[in-house]
């Protein structure tokens, strides 16, 4: 785990972007940059947005050799934009691979009117509702981010874990998540077994092509909510620091 200006470098390329419920929003960029942007939209805190910022809080010049690297990426970036680059031709999912995003796509469809009787309820993230209502839109795009990463992956001199697989370890999380769920409202009455079924079914059948497509998911480790020695270490340093 990398920790960089009080940030947990990439905790956000494979979360479940459930910020309400996840203990690391003070230790995100991505939280922190939405929560700037949503400040300076407030006009209750202009003022506070708007104070100039501390000499002692301004952060250095960069170096001479990164202020010459960013000019020629953006260099680079332009002849791109005109066209000089050819793009590398993506290779396409195999169609079995393409049946799982279907199948992830014609469960959210599904779940999405479902959800509509009960209003507001799904808003406290304790209620299973909630997990479902959550997870049945997330799960869509990050087993199409997986899929889509592991056709036009290219293994030759990498020496870190594929990214790949730590899309599909997120929607494979948020399918036992949501299968938890749905058995949770059975439990509680709120609907029948049959009711349930057939998104169960979905569930356990999109659980077990993920697994089968990508055997090492489960193996990711990703920052932080993977790591909890190194989360236990960091927050030891932080209170000795203090």
């Amino acid at each position: 785990m990398e920790v960089r200006d009080g940030f947990i470098v990439g905790i956000f390329n494979y979360c479940d972007r459930w910020c309400e419920t996840c203990a690391f929003t003070s230790r995100c960029h991505v939280f922190a940059d939405v929560a700037e942007t949503r400040a300076a939209l407030d006009p209750n805190l202009k003022p506070v947005v708007d104070a100039p910022v501390l000499p002692e809080e301004a952060p250095p010049p960069p170096p001479r050799w990164l202020q010459e690297m960013i000019v020629e990426m953006n260099e680079a970036a332009t002849r791109i934009g005109a066209g000089e680059f050819e793009e590398m031709p993506r290779r396409p999912p195999p169609a079995e691979h393409r049946a799982i995003e279907t199948r992830a796509k014609d469960y959210c469809f599904r779940v999405y009117p479902w959800l509509q009787k009960f209003d507001d309820a799904v808003l406290d993230p304790a209620n299973p509702l909630a997990v479902i209502a959550w997870f049945h839109t997330m799960i869509p795009p990050k087993v199409n981010r997986a899929i889509t990463g592991l056709a036009e992956e290219c293994s030759e001199g990498r020496d870190w874990p594929p990214d790949h697989d730590g899309s599909a370890k997120v929607a494979l999380l948020g399918i036992d998540r949501s299968h938890a769920a749905w058995l949770e409202l059975v439990e509680r009455g709120v609907i029948s077994d049959a009711e349930a079924a057939p998104f169960v079914a979905d569930l356990v059948w999109l659980g077990e092509a993920l697994e089968q497509v990508f055997p090492r998911a489960r193996a990711f480790v990703r920052p932080a909510f993977d790591e909890p020695d190194a989360v236990a270490m960091l927050l030891a340093q932080e209170r000795r620091v203090g």
